[in-house]
């Protein structure tokens, strides 16, 4: 997995590459040698050092670039790349598809559903998409799963990306997250809530932007409800049609209502039952899987076509 050294603290480094190769690490039922990749920037290093990077490094091998990485690595490089190796991947992340680096790569990899749909009905790339889920927080696995013995509602994220209506902002605790040190403070928190609030506010430069369902994955890992909109990419595939927390047009306030009065109901075990098996669709096992049948497919491939 290869990232660049100016972007090595955004969250999708940490989460698509140092964590990614730790949910390999721990979750793969057949090793693979996971190794991590600093590239060179033209910017910083020079031209000539990113062509003596992709020249240099292992040829045996399937490489997945992260989203900031893809947009720094020069043409002449992914061709090399492309030519040594066994496979060359772009990870595009939420990256908006208008904007996504199509050429030069073997396959495209899309962290959630509707990236994939869009993605793969784009010209230029079609069967070279695949999925990669995006999974939650590894470290979440090692905290205890919510058992709340009466309703409590979090925002987990950048305060500025949610809309909170006053009539139940105060029933609504929100732990920022918009860095890397606030969201280690925040999670030994998140056990103690039953519902995660998930409403987003688009902020200008988000058009376009396909954002995999995070917040529905870090919910579910803490076994913990979710409030969402129904148009919130990929969550109606994943939690179905009837998941009873979902709302519609711009006011959330009577879901959230009938999800804090019908707490420990019949409803509210519906939800749960649906969180669960997002937690498997969206869990780090699904995701390591996703990942070996990309290697596996790519080793596979250029075997038959002979290369090395």
């Amino acid at each position: 997995m290869v990232y660049t050294a100016r972007k090595r603290d955004t969250g999708s480094t940490a989460m698509r590459v140092f964590q990614m190769q730790a949910l390999l690490a721990r979750y793969l039922t057949e090793s693979l040698d996971v190794r991590v990749l600093e590239l060179p920037e033209r910017r910083t290093h020079g031209r000539g050092a990113q062509i003596r990077w992709a020249l240099s490094v292992p040829g045996n091998a399937v490489y997945l670039v992260s989203k900031t990485a893809v947009r720094a690595l020069g043409s002449t490089a992914a061709a090399i790349l492309r030519w040594r190796t066994r496979g060359l991947c772009y990870d595009h992340v939420d990256e908006p598809r208008d904007s996504m680096r199509l050429e030069g790569a073997d396959r495209h990899v899309c962290c959630s559903y509707a990236q994939f749909d869009a993605v793969a009905a784009l010209p230029a790339v079609g069967a070279r998409a695949r999925l990669v889920l995006h999974a939650a927080d590894l470290r979440l696995r090692d905290l205890p799963r919510q058992r709340a013995s009466e309703f409590g509602c979090v925002y987990l994220g950048d305060p500025e990306n949610t809309s909170i209506p006053p009539a139940i902002a105060s029933r609504i605790d929100v732990l920022n997250a918009r860095t890397s040190g606030e969201l280690d403070r925040a999670l030994p928190k998140l056990s103690g809530y039953a519902m995660h609030y998930a409403v987003r506010a688009w902020r200008p430069g988000q058009a376009g932007a396909m954002k995999p369902f995070v917040k529905g994955a870090t919910a579910a890992a803490l076994g913990a409800a979710i409030l969402a909109a129904r148009d919130t990419p990929d969550a109606e595939r994943l939690l179905g049609a009837d998941y009873p927390y979902f709302h519609e047009g711009d006011d959330p306030v009577p879901v959230f209502e009938r999800a804090e009065a019908g707490f420990g109901g019949a409803e509210w075990s519906l939800a749960l039952e649906r969180m669960r098996a997002l937690d498997i669709a969206l869990g780090p096992e699904t995701v390591a899987g996703q990942v070996h049948a990309l290697v596996t497919e790519l080793y596979d491939h250029t075997a038959r076509r002979g290369r090395r």
